[in-house]
């Protein structure tokens, strides 16, 4: 992978597509990230659920670097666990870095309080990290706003996923009602093609001493 820094951070994003029994994709899902929690170089996990489409799963794995995570994907032990989770799911991965992080509190487990934004920038990908940023800013006036993370893909530059969560589903409700928010949406939306999604926060988990 030339030019690729294998000592710096990254987050792998991986989008599921539960072909049959969402109970049993959950658990094989959740084995694996005890195992990936185990590992040298594992940072943190989030993984989400789609509202509007619950057979649908986000899960960003977050590793210290690159090389740590090349290390880990070369095991047989993880090969055979993700032998087992593709009977399960159609799947698309993408390899991320943070442009911009915001921490307050902690999001609900089990609740809709987490928004995933995907967006293929048009333009200046530093005007849409600042219109992001004037979005989050707004939100985090607002009560119950937990933060946001913004990543960019190391695989195609010109895309981005932002995470922003609340600490329950009311207050991630009143947030994207709110009228100046709408307004910060729509400056990010002139620059990018935008989507949104309302997910369920499944888990928020980190590295195994």
């Amino acid at each position: 992978m030339p030019g690729r820094d294998l000592n710096g951070p990254v987050t792998v994003i991986n989008r599921f597509r539960v072909k049959g029994d969402t109970g049993k994709f959950e658990r094989e899902f959740h084995e694996h990230s005890q195992f990936l929690r185990r590992q040298r170089g594992f940072d943190f996990l989030v993984t989400v659920r789609l509202v509007e489409q619950p057979q649908r799963y986000v899960h960003l794995g977050h590793w210290r670097s690159l090389r740590d995570f090349l290390d880990v994907v070369h095991d047989d032990t993880f090969l055979d666990r993700v032998r087992r989770l593709g009977a399960l799911v159609e799947t698309e991965a993408d390899q991320a870095v943070s442009v911009g992080r915001t921490l307050h509190d902690d999001a609900a487990v089990g609740d809709a309080d987490v928004v995933l934004l995907h967006a293929r920038v048009r333009g200046s990908g530093d005007e849409f990290e600042r219109r992001f940023r004037e979005l989050t800013h707004r939100w985090a006036r607002l009560d119950g706003f937990g933060g946001s993370d913004l990543l960019r893909s190391t695989l195609s530059p010109t895309t981005y996923v932002g995470l922003s969560w609340w600490r329950d589903g009311d207050a991630c409700v009143s947030a994207l009602a709110d009228p100046r928010a709408g307004d910060r949406l729509r400056d990010v939306s002139e620059i990018a093609d935008v989507t949104t999604e309302r997910t369920v926060h499944m888990a928020y988990q980190r590295v195994i001493g």
